[in-house]
């Protein structure tokens, strides 16, 4: 059996092998020949390069844009919540420079109506509620009615003290 396996191709004996339960020979028309081999290994190795395709310099030229585009409006967006944080903070400053303005103004006239006229101090909330945002009329006509010992209420005046009155 052992000489049939050369001679398989050329003559009629692999129709006679067929019949025998022998295992079939290395170069029977089962098996894969070297250039089927060699296609099916193109065929893979096409398949796999398209799966790991590298960029043309095209793509990578366009991949670069868009990355640069999409850094470019994360960079806008940064600077537009950074603006917009600044702006809260300068509205924080302001608030808290006019809540200490009125304490400002409230410790002035409680300290001169304390010395000048004790009566009013009890209507010193009314007093603060009804002038409120518009303390020049207040300044104005508590010099009309007490001249020079009026208390100064203006801004610069609360700018110098507030430092010194711990506001």
């Amino acid at each position: 059996l052992e000489s049939w396996r050369g001679w398989e191709k050329s003559c009629a004996l692999p129709r006679v092998l067929e019949a025998f339960p022998f295992p079939s020979p290395p170069y029977s028309r089962h098996s894969m020949t070297r250039g089927n081999q060699r296609d099916v290994d193109r065929a893979r190795a096409q398949a796999r390069a398209a799966k790991h395709k590298k960029a043309s310099k095209d793509e990578n030229k366009a991949r670069a844009k868009t990355q640069i585009a999409s850094a470019e409006i994360m960079r806008q967006k940064g600077l537009l919540a950074a603006k917009k944080k600044q702006e809260e903070m300068k509205k924080k400053e302001i608030e808290e420079e006019k809540k200490k303005y009125i304490k400002f103004v409230r410790r002035m006239l409680s300290e001169f109506y304390r010395r000048e006229a004790p009566e009013k101090l009890e209507n010193l909330p009314k007093i603060m509620e009804k002038f409120e945002g518009k303390w020049d009329k207040l300044m104005k006509g508590l010099e009309k009615a007490y001249g020079e010992k009026a208390p100064n209420l203006t801004w610069e005046q609360f700018q110098v003290k507030k430092n010194k009155l711990n506001l």
